[in-house]
């Protein structure tokens, strides 16, 4: 079974986990009128030079036209690709707010809002809003489609928006991989890959989910956000008891752990009952030195972490059973299997893969999403020639669960958020999980 259908070349067919964040884009549209979409935000010392940027940004749209392009299907094989745009020359939208000392807070409000309006066509997925504040700071919001970049992703472009500024985008260019097989080979490869799928989702899904409750399908809702950070110092002291508490350098199962304790103790009687807590969380597969090849699109697993919603274990032993869980999924190579098994699946409409994904665990999916970002695409310390003093991210929280908690890093220390659609928690209730759960982290 090594036949291999024909294909462009020239084309950057979509991967399997391409598709897979394609149908929770179409999902998120259907349910609260926003798409997979996110921010992430750099906050300067210094007033940023609006031309230099504009200049910047326009360099990297014309050398990198995907950054404009739309889903296609290509009818002599039926991948999906990622059509081009029309004419290259086309602008990334730049808006520019300056705002006096006295109105800072407001700052928040105009990023809120930005990562709440809607791109304005189908072949728009950057949007860039800079706000400036008094005389000596200055923040950029980048709002991108997550079925063109992941957060690493987006971090990597303040990188190569800095590299244009600085003369340097010719050299990094020719490494960006602007093209993709469209896999329609190894197919008995493929067809193992899917059966192993299968019985992990099915394991998963011998119990019911507990979650919040969805407002109803077609209302408009906002995204809200609760955000904190931890000292490089208390980063530092994490990282160590989660080594420690694992038996190895990873922490991702203890900081899993830590949310999932925090929601039971905010959200102990779930409006959804079920009989597990069950988030989902992603694997990158990037390697060291991939930054630039696998800049665009998706280069990551997800992966479901699940606890019984029943038990009433301490948050070392949640972390126990998460990293038994963490390394059966390294076993069952479940980032790869999900990978190869997705290239399947691309052949369903958009539509009806988002169908399928709704179906799972009685439409609930999961109980929350959970990213816990170690590597940033962002490793400088300067932006357009200013110092670079922050980098948050405002994550959508995909609609079903409703609710996303990420950890980022940046400049040796985590940033902190919650997401969550309108209506699915209380204010109250969302910034007390917060507290609760950074504290936990301390």
């Amino acid at each position: 079974m090594s036949l291999s259908l024909p294909y462009s070349a020239n084309r950057r067919y979509l991967t399997g986990i391409d598709w897979i964040v394609g149908a929770l884009d179409y999902s998120a549209r259907k349910a609260i009128g926003l798409g997979g979409f996110s921010q992430a935000i750099i906050e300067l010392d210094g007033i940023v030079d609006e031309k230099a940027l504009r200049t910047a940004l326009d360099q990297v749209s014309r050398r990198i036209p995907l950054i404009h392009g739309r889903v296609a299907r290509d009818w002599l094989n039926l991948a999906p690709y990622w059509k081009a745009p029309p004419n290259a020359d086309v602008q990334v939208p730049l808006r520019v707010v300056a705002l006096p000392e006295e109105r800072a807070a407001d700052a928040e409000r105009l990023f809120d809002e930005h990562v709440n309006v809607p791109f304005d066509s189908r072949w728009q997925h950057l949007r860039c809003l800079l706000v400036h504040i008094g005389r000596r700071r200055s923040r950029l919001g980048l709002l991108f489609d997550h079925r063109l970049l992941d957060a690493f992703g987006a971090e990597a472009i303040f990188r190569l928006i800095d590299l244009a500024w600085r003369g340097q985008l010719d050299e990094i260019v020719p490494l960006i991989r602007q093209t993709e097989p469209a896999h329609l080979d190894h197919w008995r490869r493929r067809l193992t890959s899917g059966r192993t799928l299968n019985r992990y989702l099915h394991r998963l899904n011998e119990r019911s989910v507990c979650g919040l409750k969805m407002p109803a399908p077609g209302l408009k809702r906002r995204i809200r956000f609760q955000h904190d950070s931890m000292t490089p110092e208390q980063s530092a002291h994490f990282a160590s008891k989660a080594a420690e508490e694992i038996g190895m350098p990873i922490i991702l199962p203890s900081a899993a752990a830590r949310a999932i304790a925090a929601m039971r103790q905010v959200v102990p009687a779930p409006p959804l009952p079920g009989d597990q807590c069950l988030v989902f969380t992603s694997a990158t597969n990037r390697l060291p030195g991939q930054e630039w090849e696998k800049l665009l699109f998706n280069h990551f697993a997800l992966m479901g972490l699940s606890s019984r919603q029943d038990l009433t274990q301490s948050t070392a032993q949640i972390a126990a059973d998460l990293r038994d869980q963490f390394f059966e999924h390294m076993r069952l190579q479940i980032p790869f299997v999900m990978q190869d098994a997705g290239a399947l699946g691309r052949i369903c409409p958009i539509w009806l893969a988002s169908r399928m994904m709704n179906a799972l665990f009685g439409g609930r999916f999961c109980s929350f999403y959970f990213a816990c970002l170690r590597e940033t695409g962002f490793p400088g310390d300067s932006f357009l020639g200013l110092p670079a003093v922050g980098l948050i991210h405002k994550p959508l929280a995909f609609a079903p669960p409703g609710m996303n908690i990420c950890m980022t890093w940046f400049a040796n220390h985590f940033n902190l958020v919650i997401s969550y659609v309108e209506g699915v928690i209380p204010d109250a209730a969302a910034a007390k999980l917060l507290n609760i759960f950074k504290s936990s982290l301390l």
